[in-house]
């Protein structure tokens, strides 16, 4: 699914535009530690249902570079939760079913390399750096765990795609984004804990997107 909307794409002009589509996020391994277990290496492992990735553009093009700021938003629902058997006390680990959505918002600065025919057809490769604040959040009943964290973290990403020109100020496109926070890492005080225990956990973030812009 996605959704187009104008832009203008032209050498040595600003452009704008919207882009939005379905997004696959790879299981999230956390690492777990608490100052009586110590550390248990992929603790949880969560599974995500393909879920969806939009963002707003706006940039210049320079000719052959281009340079844009990307406000985006991804989010996906957890489908499953694999849980270590350090975690549920020495009962087998196991998949168990699980509610929660894993969502980011980001800034982005990218920049992106044009090839090709603006009045056509055309292609870009491209990068981007910024920062993004991601939400984990899941609710095992079955086991009475949950977790819930919010972590802003540097983030960078890769690019690729191509657009169409239909109008001399309109461009339909389709892009590929890789999206990467290589480091969350969140903390739980003991007092938000039921077990009255603190811990943190630490993962990342990595996510594929196709967008029609």
């Amino acid at each position: 699914t996605g959704l187009a909307s104008p832009a203008i794409a032209r050498d040595n002009s600003f452009y704008v535009g919207l882009e939005a589509g379905g997004m696959l996020v790879e299981d999230t391994s956390f690492d777990y530690s608490d100052p009586i277990a110590g550390s248990i290496k992929d603790a949880y492992v969560l599974d995500q249902k393909p879920g969806w990735d939009a963002d707003l553009i706006a940039g210049y093009d320079l000719g052959m570079v281009r340079v844009e700021a990307e406000l985006g938003y991804k989010r996906a629902s957890i489908d499953e939760v694999e849980v270590s058997n350090f975690i549920t006390h020495g009962q087998p680990g196991s998949h168990y079913a699980a509610d929660g959505r894993s969502s980011a918002i980001s800034v982005m600065l990218n920049a992106l390399l044009d090839f090709g025919d603006e009045d056509s057809w055309s292609g870009y490769v491209g990068a981007g750096v910024g920062a993004a604040r991601v939400n984990e959040n899941f609710d095992i009943p079955s086991i009475n765990k949950f977790f819930d964290g919010r972590r802003g973290r540097l983030a960078w990403q890769a690019i690729a795609g191509v657009r169409m020109a239909i109008t001399p100020n309109v461009d339909l496109g389709l892009k590929y984004r890789f999206f990467n926070v290589p480091t969350l890492n969140y903390h739980v005080n003991a007092a938000d804990n039921p077990e009255g225990i603190p811990f943190d956990i630490k993962g990342r973030w990595r996510s594929h997107s196709l967008l029609l812009s």
